[in-house]
């Protein structure tokens, strides 16, 4: 099973001024191989079915810290469709989640993940914030337990930015009967 997804490289600007853009399409297909291997533990694939480049959203830097604020206008810049709308943006300095997706979905199946800089950082992202479209929480950690917190640190829905790309079999039966896999099928 396929879930389409519709990518759009999305530069800021502040005052009129773009920035020059990190992602393009052939970045977001690098990252996106990442994001697959992750997912394939569930059986579950995403494919790019459009990748535009996006006009720059003008936006200023003491505003971007917000990722609801953030997510809210990029989503309100597109048309609804049947597609999951992915947002690719230049780094947020001072944001300390690595993007920000609307859980289960609720409105809409969308998110944007920050550049990072490199294919595996950049998947890795992705991957967690498509988990929070099919349903996933953040996985807190207990630092005070060890055990807990040596095996949480390497969930990928770790809350914060870390390394993890572990899922567990009941996050991988929450992602399978989310609402948005069983709208594509699964």
């Amino acid at each position: 099973m396929s879930i389409p997804l519709k990518v759009y490289i999305t530069p800021f600007a502040e005052r009129g001024v773009p920035e020059p853009a990190k992602w393009d399409c052939d970045a977001a297909k690098k990252a996106l191989d990442v994001v697959n291997k992750i997912w394939s533990k569930a059986k579950i694939a995403f494919v790019i079915n459009d990748c535009l480049i996006d006009k720059p959203l003008d936006m200023a830097k003491s505003a971007r810290n917000n990722d609801k604020q953030v997510l809210d206008v990029l989503s309100l810049r597109r048309t609804k469709d049947n597609a999951v709308h992915i947002f690719l943006v230049n780094p947020i300095p001072n944001l300390s989640a690595g993007g920000g997706s609307y859980l289960d979905s609720d409105p809409e199946p969308a998110s944007f993940v920050q550049w990072y800089g490199d294919d595996h950082a950049n998947g890795r992202a992705w991957a967690h914030e498509l988990g929070h479209l099919m349903s996933l929480d953040h996985v807190e950690i207990d630092y005070s337990n060890e055990k807990q917190a040596a095996q949480r640190v390497k969930n990928l829905m770790t809350a914060g930015l870390n390394a993890g790309s572990d899922l567990t079999g009941p996050q991988i039966n929450a992602a399978k009967g989310s609402g948005l896999v069983k709208r594509f099928g699964g």
